[in-house]
């Protein structure tokens, strides 16, 4: 299980496969995969908010992603 990390490192990893980071009006931000139309809606107050394992583990399983992207 990876470790947390801060939300700007996990957007700049997740970046790198095509996976963008979308705010919007009143709603929890989320990550989105514009070629699978899948997203993750994650908490977060601000870029340097921790992302916890489990939501780093979900991401991986969400977009398929391999399982040491996080390490």
């Amino acid at each position: 299980m990876p470790k947390a990390l801060e939300l700007r490192k996990v957007i700049k990893i997740v970046g790198r496969f095509g996976i963008g980071y979308v705010t919007g009006k009143g709603r929890h931000p989320k990550f989105f995969d514009p070629q699978t139309k899948r997203s993750y809606p994650i908490k977060a107050h601000g870029k340097k908010t921790m992302i916890l394992p489990y939501a780093l583990s979900d991401i991986i399983d969400k977009f398929d992603l391999p399982g040491d992207i996080f390490d």
